[in-house]
């Protein structure tokens, strides 16, 4: 294993001062150097990422799909960009740049009122001493944030104008995760950030969270009818569980995408009473024909279809008449 990982640290290391660091150099750009070591291996992470996704889920997809190949597979392709662009950090590298002085004016904020994130360990020692325990507890506590946020991204109308590009698609695959607008995007892993830095979890930590928790995700989308038993689909996302949360609303469940919320752990839908464990079989995409419409186009234009949807449900305010049909509008 520590030859493992020193190997990893040294391609690391040669990526980024063969590339990246006489990039930065020459342009002037040195207050980026230490980020920029991070973002090599965030990079490198999305190539393992995309290995794992092509060679391994995609392997039961092929060998057991739940839906047969037909007309809809080239709806695929789009995804499978949105997959590249993530996992391979272009994405996130904007959302980064973006979002990277706000993140350092909270911390400095945060370090001026003399506030030390609660780190567990304060308060439970013996996590300390178990690494392991402590990645869980707080993974847990990284899943239960994105839970909440999940949630949030249905229960308001603006939101679900960016959400909805999730939902869109009819051929649900391992590739249907990252399918989402940037702007979406940006708040959901600012709202990550800001949280992790509240509870305490440390970077190296936050990015093995991120890393697996997306796995899960990514495979937790297949297409395929596979759970993780009747004991293990509770406690962890498999795709027959997640696969109802992006079921088509009929006039019979009109709120069925109102369940099955949970990205990694289903012991929050258990708890809060959104948990579907049905085994049906149903149709995935929605019931609205502009939002399904998204279908017919590619990454750019999906972009900016969906930010002109979310400009409409802003103007005139949030409400009612801009959710989706079949969801609950947002408490008033």
């Amino acid at each position: 294993m520590r030859e493992l990982t020193d190997f990893w640290v040294d391609i690391q290391a040669w990526l980024f001062e063969t590339i990246v660091s006489p990039v930065l150099f020459h342009f002037g750009l040195m207050a980026w150097y230490e980020p920029g070591y991070s973002a090599v291996e965030f990079l490198m992470l999305g190539v393992v990422q995309i290995a794992i996704i092509a060679l391994g889920m995609r392997f039961f997809e092929r060998r057991w799909p739940l839906e047969k190949s037909g007309p809809d597979d080239r709806l695929i392709r789009v995804d499978q960009v949105y997959t590249v662009l993530n996992k391979l950090g272009i994405v996130p590298l904007a959302i980064f740049i973006v979002t990277y002085p706000l993140v350092q004016h909270i911390e400095l904020l945060v370090r001026t009122w003399g506030f030390a994130p609660p780190r567990l360990e304060r308060i439970l020692p013996w996590l300390g001493d178990n690494a392991l325990a402590s990645f869980l507890v707080y993974f847990f506590l990284y899943d239960f944030a994105a839970y909440w946020l999940h949630r949030a991204q249905h229960g308001f109308a603006w939101w679900w104008s960016l959400h909805s590009l999730h939902h869109s698609q009819r051929r649900m695959t391992v590739w249907t995760d990252d399918r989402n607008h940037v702007v979406d995007d940006l708040l959901i892993n600012l709202a990550l950030v800001l949280f992790s830095q509240v509870v305490g979890v440390q970077p190296g930590e936050y990015v093995m969270i991120l890393m697996i928790g997306r796995l899960i995700e990514s495979w937790s989308h297949a297409n395929v009818d596979m759970s993780f038993g009747r004991v293990g689909e509770r406690l962890l996302v498999g795709p027959r569980f997640h696969r109802l949360h992006h079921a088509l609303s009929t006039p019979e469940e009109r709120h069925i995408q109102d369940h099955n919320f949970a990205p990694v752990f289903p012991i929050w839908d258990i708890l809060f009473g959104t948990a579907i464990y049905d085994g049906k079989h149903r149709p995935t995409g929605v019931d609205d024909a502009v939002v399904d419409a998204d279908n017919g186009r590619g990454w750019l234009a999906q972009q900016v279809t969906v930010l002109g949807r979310l400009v409409r449900a802003l103007v005139p305010g949030i409400r009612r008449s801009s959710m989706q049909p079949g969801l609950r509008p947002p408490a008033e």
